[in-house]
């Protein structure tokens, strides 16, 4: 809460010479003891234990999605991706438009990341009910073990296990 990161570095360059910035420092790689860092743009740092995500508004979904074993179907539970950027002050205020150029990077403990353009799940743009599941098929997945769940895709790609960190930032053109 509070915690500032400084610096900003390139992380990713397309062939098209787009970059996306991300923070730099070793912040970056820390992991909370109970809960998930939300990162904002400004670069503050809030941590949300089990108990502020339990506070939040829970829709529930069912959703599909091809595996390489498979289809798998299951029933999610879980506050919106949205809200919980929202409880962490990454996201809301005074400018809706800034959502089309904002993505989140939202890292599992093992180290794996998806990316979710604001604009998706922005309630001012598409909306998508994107959900940070706290619950699988009516269990709770418990402390440590929420998940990212995207409807709507062919693939899992996006479905982040055990999440520790969503970090918010904007999109740059290399050079810019």
């Amino acid at each position: 809460m509070g915690m500032k990161w400084g610096a900003w570095a390139i992380a990713v360059v397309w062939g098209g010479g787009f970059a996306l910035a991300v923070p730099a420092g070793t912040a970056w790689g820390a992991t909370p003891a109970s809960g998930i860092a939300i990162l904002g743009p400004s670069g503050a740092v809030t941590v949300l234990t089990p108990a502020r995500l339990a506070g939040l508004p829970v829709v529930t979904e069912t959703v599909s999605f091809g595996t390489d074993h498979g289809e798998s179907t299951a029933t999610y539970s879980g506050p919106l991706l949205w809200a919980v950027l929202q409880a962490g002050g990454a996201v809301g205020g005074d400018m809706p438009k800034a959502a089309v150029r904002e993505y989140a990077v939202v890292t599992g403990a093992d180290g794996y990341r998806a990316v979710v353009a604001l604009g998706e799940v922005s309630p001012a743009f598409e909306n998508k009910e994107v959900i940070l599941a706290t619950r699988v098929n009516g269990e709770a997945l418990g402390p440590g073990h929420d998940r990212l769940v995207v409807p709507g895709e062919r693939r899992g790609g996006r479905s982040v296990r055990d999440v520790v960190r969503i970090a918010v930032a904007q999109a740059v053109l290399a050079g810019n």
